[in-house]
């Protein structure tokens, strides 16, 4: 009766949450006229008459070191008014300035700083000064604070926790012991899954006795690939869902790198298996290099989806950055490091025991030491000529500095993509046109790969640790000392600043500091997954184990299929349908993986 009334209980409740979240997404959701994130400013002329008209300009707060841009003129006569937009969820100064009707030259007026939000109606009163101080006397009024357009976040929990709770009432109504959705053990050729294997199964069959299994890696990677599903689909066309107009970190800056590192320790691992199994070094070599022009090939059939015409291909991408990655991190750990064993001879020193993990390796080390070092000094140091933009230039160009450098958006490293690829084949559509008015540069470039590499060999550390040591406490006390680390270099590069570091966080470059500082993160979540799965097993991982069982045929289906009914359909603009349509779209690929999972298939590449 118990059991019985706590169902009914969970029951009524998952009901009731997700009647509310689809009443929410069908109700009435501000104003027609205005878009997402967009705000009114009415500037209105009291009894100021300044013979001539008003220049409006604004300059975003994000935006480093910017000029101010003209978005209206108003004449400068008693009664005059113009309606401007504004853009949430950044701060905005606007400038008022005179032009006289007979002289070129602007005189000052007044200057005033919005905080935004979506939807608000600001109105901005301009009138003859009294204080002697000014020409011109400048009031802000707030007439509409516009709505929080941050409450679909809320709605979007409110359903994902009724979601739960249905969950949880299948499994007691079944009493789910025996289903296969709990266990995640599968044969141990599925340990690397996807991106890392060097070997293709394309179906599974769970054997008679179950084998250990690091379930956290495929959470980390189901995880990883989850997000970045989610923000490709558009993330609700939030902003910290979006990349980072150019310096700075978002979510959707987090899961590439994520997935690059997860690689790296999966590699590790797996090398270990095949190193059991008798595999010889020409067999993986083979293997490696055939999977990674499958991963180029499959790179190339993704860009093609915007276009079939050759002469506009991009080359560049994320399936091809992740194909050259793995080339040479593969090929490195299997010419210096397969075979490595991890027994203790009893004659080597005590701190060399500690140290093992490491100091076996300094070949790779090496390795990726001088590749970090080789992009920093091109990065920094090596003169190009491109526009006449300075040696060491990595800013976003466009109206940043006052506009100083318009055309050297990405400085060195856009200039080799367009030297070795030409313009039609890199990304047209960087993420500092809008807030820079920049010529964009390609996120997935050829110098970005050197520092992609140094990230995946971090990931191979964190798999190092795995195969060396078998103690909880060994392998969590140095996860936890590479992420400590690692994140206090990453401050020091950028000296806890957004902009004025040495080496600022950019994921359009893959600074150093980029991928140092993600590689930190990468160890504390790696952790955090593998004392709450694998050693306290306070949760199995599901769903995002799924989705990390066969990361590329997901993500393929993601990128291919994604604007296909039911996966995706056309629905009103505005922050709560697009969040719920894109939840919607990313649930679809979890299920398609769950159910995959279900059948025991295993696609990899």
């Amino acid at each position: 009766m118990a059991v019985s009334s706590r169902i009914l209980s969970l029951g009524t409740a998952s009901y009731v949450v997700l009647t509310l979240s689809i009443l929410l997404l069908i109700l009435p959701t501000g104003q027609a006229s205005l878009g997402i994130d967009q705000s009114i400013l009415e500037i209105s002329v009291t009894d100021y008459n300044g013979h001539g008209n008003i220049s409006v300009l604004a300059r975003n707060t994000d935006c480093w070191k910017c000029k101010f841009i003209e978005i209206g003129i108003v004449p400068a006569d008693p009664g005059a008014q113009q309606n401007l937009t504004l853009y949430a969820n950044h701060s905005t100064i606007v400038k008022l300035s005179l032009i006289p009707e007979d002289d070129n030259s602007s005189e000052f007026l007044c200057q005033k700083k919005i905080d935004v939000t979506e939807h608000a109606y600001y109105q901005l009163m301009v009138s003859s000064s009294t204080s002697g101080e000014a020409n011109a006397s400048c009031e802000l009024i707030t007439i509409d604070e516009g709505k929080d357009g941050y409450m679909p976040i809320l709605y979007m929990f409110l359903c994902l926790t009724g979601l739960a709770l249905l969950w949880i009432l299948i499994k007691l109504v079944l009493r789910c012991n025996y289903c296969r959705f709990s266990d995640s053990s599968v044969n141990d050729a599925l340990v690397q899954s996807d991106l890392g294997s060097t070997h293709s199964v394309s179906t599974g069959n769970r054997p008679e006795t179950k084998k250990s299994r690091i379930k956290s890696l495929d959470a980390f990677r189901g995880l990883s690939l989850t997000i970045m599903i989610f923000v490709n689909y558009g993330g609700g066309k939030y902003w910290f869902f979006a990349h980072s107009a150019w310096n700075g970190l978002t979510v959707a800056d987090l899961v590439f790198p994520w997935f690059v590192f997860i690689m790296g320790t999966a590699l590790a691992f797996v090398f270990s298996l095949h190193h059991r199994k008798g595999k010889s070094k020409m067999q993986l070599c083979i293997q490696i290099i055939i999977r990674c022009i499958k991963l180029f090939v499959l790179g190339l059939m993704v860009n093609s989806t915007s276009g079939n015409d050759l002469s506009k291909l991009r080359i560049p991408g994320v399936l091809q950055r992740f194909s050259l990655t793995y080339l040479v991190v593969a090929l490195t750990e299997l010419t210096f490091s397969y075979g490595y064993t991890k027994q203790v001879l009893s004659e080597e020193p005590r701190w060399y025991h500690s140290l093992r993990d490491v100091i076996y390796f300094w070949p790779s080390w090496l390795i990726a030491l001088t590749l970090l070092a080789l992009h920093t000094i091109v990065t920094l140091a090596i003169p190009y000529d491109m526009n006449g933009c300075p040696t060491g230039y990595i800013g976003p160009g466009g109206i940043s500095e006052e506009g100083k450098h318009f055309n050297c958006t990405g400085g060195i490293a856009k200039y080799i993509d367009l030297k070795v690829f030409t313009q039609n084949h890199i990304y047209q559509y960087g993420t500092c046109k809008k807030l820079y008015q920049c010529s964009g540069t390609d996120p997935e470039g050829l110098l970005g790969t050197l520092t992609s590499i140094f990230l995946c060999f971090l990931g191979v550390q964190a798999g190092r640790i795995l195969v060396t040591y078998t103690s909880v406490k060994a392998r969590i006390t140095r996860w936890i000392t590479w992420a400590v680390v690692l994140g206090a270099i990453a401050l020091l590069l950028t000296c806890a600043s957004q902009n004025e570091g040495w080496i600022p966080l950019n994921k359009n470059l893959w600074s150093a500091s980029f991928v140092i500082a993600l590689a930190a993160m990468a160890y504390f979540l790696l952790c955090f997954l593998y004392v709450v799965i694998d050693v306290k097993e306070y949760w199995t991982g599901a769903p995002f184990i799924y989705p990390g069982m066969n990361s590329i045929f997901i993500y393929m289906g993601s990128e291919t299929l994604g604007n296909l009914v039911p996966v995706s359909f056309l629905v009103s603009n505005t922050h709560l349908t697009q969040l719920f349509m894109n939840l919607w779209s990313t649930t679809f690929w979890v299920l398609v993986a769950a159910y995959m999972h279900y059948k025991n298939i295993f696609i990899n590449v």
